[in-house]
């Protein structure tokens, strides 16, 4: 485990898969989990590196500011300068995971061009009127094709949720999960690991 050099933070982080592979994929998530593999046979099928980056509750906070800086913000920017320095000029994956979805978004519309493949997984709609209208307008902004998996009875993100973020964004594709290994219907990213990683690392099939 090391931690990600960033101006004024540091965020501890993560790399496994395959080292110097030409696919670099970023993922987002919070909890205790944030910097283990997902599902570790279905990265090693894989030639790709994936860094997994972990984050606070505090980091993903985005209160309603008027001329202000939120900490999803400056996460953002923050992580958006570690993203541009490891892809190494190569085009780079995102996954975003439940409350970390916003974050991967506004990342990867900070990286731009950098940027060609986005996964949200369990994302929710953001709570606020004011939060929607900002993230719709960050997701009208974003070229990368977008996979979005969402638990078809999940109880913060399944159908609804899936569809307010297909219509803002320009490229996406959505994929309901019918089952999950969760009694509470929450999908987890372990279940669908090896769809995400088709996705934002295709064709690195070992």
């Amino acid at each position: 485990m090391t931690r990600a050099a960033a101006p004024d933070a540091a965020y501890e982080h993560r790399s496994f898969g395959a080292p110097g592979a030409e696919r670099t994929v970023f993922l987002l998530r919070g909890g205790a989990s944030a910097l283990s593999d997902p599902l570790p046979d279905a990265t090693m099928r894989r030639d790709a590196r994936v860094v997994a980056i972990g984050l606070t509750v505090d980091d993903v906070d985005d209160p309603v500011a008027y001329r202000g800086t939120t900490p999803a913000e400056a996460t953002a920017r923050r992580i958006a300068q570690f993203v541009t320095e490891e892809r190494e000029n190569r085009p780079a994956g995102i996954v975003g995971v439940a409350t970390a979805g916003e974050l991967a978004v506004r990342v990867a519309a900070l990286v731009g061009a950098g940027v060609d493949r986005l996964a949200l997984v369990a994302v929710p709609r953001a709570e606020s009127e004011l939060g929607a209208y900002e993230l719709a307008e960050l997701l009208e902004s974003i070229d990368a094709k977008t996979l979005l998996m969402n638990g078809r009875d999940d109880p913060d993100a399944a159908a609804g949720a899936a569809r307010w973020f297909a219509e803002r964004l320009p490229s996406a594709r959505v994929e309901m999960v019918p089952k999950t290994t969760d009694p509470t219907s929450r999908l987890i990213l372990a279940d669908v690991w090896e769809r995400v990683l088709s996705h934002v690392a295709p064709g690195t099939v070992r």
